[in-house]
């Protein structure tokens, strides 16, 4: 169960990180002189309700960047090569993998309204924090709650 906690902050840690730096490498340097650029605001394009939604849109970026970084390594493998033969094959391996990326990134666009064409900033809107109890710990807690819940709406009044 510790692993689990462990993997589960690990992933928010990722998830923070991954949107903190989305969100950075879209800042641009102007040269003096030059209008300044327009004022951007964010617009939400997607909500991951569950940590499911969560990891399977992590695990889609992921492999969206793989593919990508492959797709820049092939094409620089592509450029260097000398023989005509290899230099064949690559280009094959190349539009092939750039065929599934394209595809990818229309998937992506279709379900989140993602695309490696933009940035991006990750907003974590609700966590919910759990911990470990006994049976007699959750039932007093529990009865904690609803106490409560019936207080609350007569200091209302």
């Amino acid at each position: 169960m510790k692993k689990l906690n462990f993997g589960l902050i690990a992933l928010s840690a990722s998830l923070l990180a991954t949107g903190y730096l989305l969100g950075q490498s879209g800042a641009t340097v102007t040269a003096p002189g030059a209008a300044a650029p327009k004022q951007q605001k964010l617009l939400k394009v997607a909500t991951l309700s569950t940590v499911e939604q969560n990891r399977e849109f992590q695990n889609n970026v992921q492999l969206l960047q793989a593919q990508r970084q492959m797709v820049i390594e092939l094409g620089t493998q592509h450029d260097k090569e000398t023989d005509a033969k290899k230099k064949k094959e690559l280009k094959t391996q190349l539009d092939a993998i750039l065929a599934k990326l394209n595809d990818n990134n229309q998937k992506m666009i279709k379900a989140y309204g993602f695309s490696l064409e933009r940035n991006y900033t990750l907003v974590i809107e609700t966590a919910h924090v759990y911990m470990l109890v006994s049976d007699e710990e959750a039932a007093k807690v529990e009865k904690a709650e609803q106490e409560k819940a019936k207080a609350a709406p007569a200091a209302k009044k």
